[in-house]
């Protein structure tokens, strides 16, 4: 499901305690679209089934304007790609501002995450984190397209969620069971595919996808996942 929303923000701390309270109700408002989409298209007397509430919202936030340059660029590039730091989420249910004055000294104090990765080389910049991935494209035909860095992400995502089934299913002390087009050699392609360069792929893509799945920590959740698959179904 793609819902689109426009919104205006006064500061980034805004977006991100926007961004964590969508969380609660988009995922409730895709599951309940994509079950009458099943409804509407089910064969005439086909049982109708109840699709599970989505696990995981894929944001994506373009930001048509800012007056950010310099190392405020920089500092706005790593809040944007970890915006926890500006919010307090003791109370899911509730997230709120950590107030105005943690913004700005994040950006008097030029802030970056120890654990987020910046790429982007000098054509433009970009920075990886756990929460999240920003991107700054110059005017130039090099930079990357809002849709290469979804589609990456979209993988991504979707591989973490299918990794993340497998190993619950473990945890829970139970044998994981895939279809077997899905089983521990697609996993192994799915491996391969993420982790090796392809001839026709442009050093900013290359540098993107490997601090994405750097930070993400895909590639270890996936041989994990293959081990396991493996095991129970050799």
């Amino acid at each position: 499901m793609h819902l689109e929303e426009h919104h205006r923000i006064e500061s980034l701390t805004d977006l991100a305690v926007w961004r964590y309270r969508t969380y609660l109700h988009e995922p409730g408002w895709a599951g309940k679209q994509i079950t009458q989409l099943v409804k509407l298209h089910a064969a005439e007397g086909a049982p109708a089934h109840e699709v599970p509430v989505p696990q995981y919202v894929l944001s994506v936030y373009e930001l048509r304007e800012n007056s950010w340059a310099g190392a405020g660029l920089d500092t706005a590039l790593q809040l944007l790609a970890t915006p926890s730091v500006l919010v307090n989420r003791q109370d899911p249910e509730n997230v709120v501002s950590l107030g105005p004055d943690i913004e700005a000294a994040k950006f008097r104090e030029g802030w970056m995450h120890p654990e987020a990765l910046s790429f982007g080389g000098n054509v433009s910049q970009g920075v990886a984190g756990w929460s999240g991935v920003s991107y700054h494209p110059q005017p130039d035909e090099r930079a990357l397209t809002t849709s290469q860095i979804v589609a990456l992400e979209l993988d991504v995502q979707a591989l973490w969620a299918l990794s993340s089934h497998v190993l619950h299913t473990v945890e829970d002390g139970h044998d994981p069971v895939m279809p077997p087009e899905y089983g521990w050699r697609f996993l192994r392609s799915a491996y391969t595919r993420l982790t090796t360069a392809r001839p026709t792929e442009t050093a900013q893509h290359r540098v993107m996808r490997e601090a994405i799945l750097t930070t993400s920590e895909l590639p270890d959740r996936l041989r994990a996942a293959q081990d396991a698959l493996r095991d129970s179904n050799p």
